[in-house]
């Protein structure tokens, strides 16, 4: 596992690479929010794959449509440690984890919140597959992920 971040770093680290505005929170378009930068917009485009955020891993870094948003934003929640997420959020029946990958000391989820049509990306800095054991494991196929 990686250091402990702290939360500025985790925003440095998932959400300014690949950014409209920079690749650091220095960029000037920065705004703190209450899980990451609230001015994030992804600023990497492929023909025919469409945007995607360079800081965040395959499964986990395609915005996807979301209603009253630009296809090239997407919610991404970062915490710092897993007691602060189950104690800030926590996943229910209302806000379902669904795919889920551990890499690098990290968590990945992919959660859905289907009662307002609602996707987020949460990082969990040391996060387990234990928080959220009914989500799909796609670390045993994030290569076969475009």
């Amino acid at each position: 596992m990686n250091d402990d971040l702290t939360y500025e770093q985790m925003v440095e680290k998932f959400q300014c690479p690949g950014c409209v505005a920079g690749s650091d929170m220095e960029c000037g378009a920065y705004k703190a929010g209450y899980h990451g930068c609230d001015g994030h917009v992804t600023g990497t485009h492929i023909l025919g794959i469409g945007c995607f955020a360079l800081g965040l891993p395959k499964g986990f870094n395609r915005p996807g449509w979301l209603k009253g948003r630009h296809n090239n934003q997407m919610n991404i929640r970062l915490w710092v440690s897993p007691e602060e997420h189950g104690a800030e959020c926590g996943w229910d029946k209302l806000n379902v984890p669904v795919w889920a990958m551990e890499k690098d000391g990290f968590l990945f989820v992919r959660t859905y919140s289907p009662r307002i049509n609602e996707t987020n990306v949460d990082v969990v800095q040391g996060g387990t597959l234990a928080l959220c054991p009914d989500a799909i494991d796609v670390g045993e196929f994030a290569d076969e992920i475009d």
